[in-house]
């Protein structure tokens, strides 16, 4: 498959310099507790529909995406309410122990192996002892998965789908708190499934 090999950036940038802003409205965050001054990042914040999410609940909220288009529509959108900046999260450039708060909402399905645990190790590095990782991933089922563990669509964007032993198993180093697969019926009669998870840094 084309896209297990090549870098997905140029991908991703194609696909927002053509959206725009794919994704509309508001995140969702689950049973994610948020407090006004929590200290927060986004991965892969996209066109800022989660982060829009912790700034209306208050957080201090930094966003990163690679995609440079991505980012510059969040600075639009957001101006002073958030700080966005483009980096890979498999390579943060923030110290130890900053975050109250990681979100990593549908951007790790998109990662490969080696990707995949540099991120894992990465958000375990900036969270605090007792800080809090919320993530979305697509399960396996999915609608877009056609039954196979992974895909790419026609725009060349490369999804993975995964059970709940798969996550509890690449997190390992957190504490789960919680873990629910969510199944959303189409009106065209399709099957979204996502798992939603939070996990604490202990």
């Amino acid at each position: 498959m084309e896209g297990e090999g090549h870098d997905q950036r140029s991908v991703w940038e194609r696909f927002y310099q053509e959206q725009g802003r794919p994704w509309r409205g508001i995140g969702k965050l689950g049973d994610l507790e948020v407090k006004a001054g929590n200290v927060a990042l986004d991965l892969g914040c996209g066109n800022g529909k989660t982060a829009r999410a912790l700034i209306q609940k208050g957080a201090i909220v930094t966003g990163i995406d690679f995609s440079p288009s991505a980012i510059e529509s969040c600075i639009r959108q957001f101006g002073d309410k958030g700080r966005f900046i483009e980096c890979r999260c498999e390579a943060l450039p923030f110290e130890d122990n900053m975050f109250d708060i990681v979100t990593a909402v549908h951007v790790l399905e998109h990662l490969n192996a080696d990707q995949l645990e540099r991120a894992v190790e990465e958000m375990f590095r900036v969270i605090r002892v007792g800080g809090m990782l919320f993530v979305r991933m697509f399960a396996v089922g999915d609608m877009r998965s056609n039954g196979d563990s992974m895909s790419e669509r026609g725009n060349g964007i490369v999804y993975r789908y995964r059970d709940t032993g798969e996550i509890i198993a690449i997190f390992e180093r957190f504490k789960c708190i919680s873990i629910e697969t969510i199944d959303e019926s189409t009106r065209f009669g399709a099957v979204r499934i996502r798992n939603e998870c939070i996990f604490e840094k202990t």
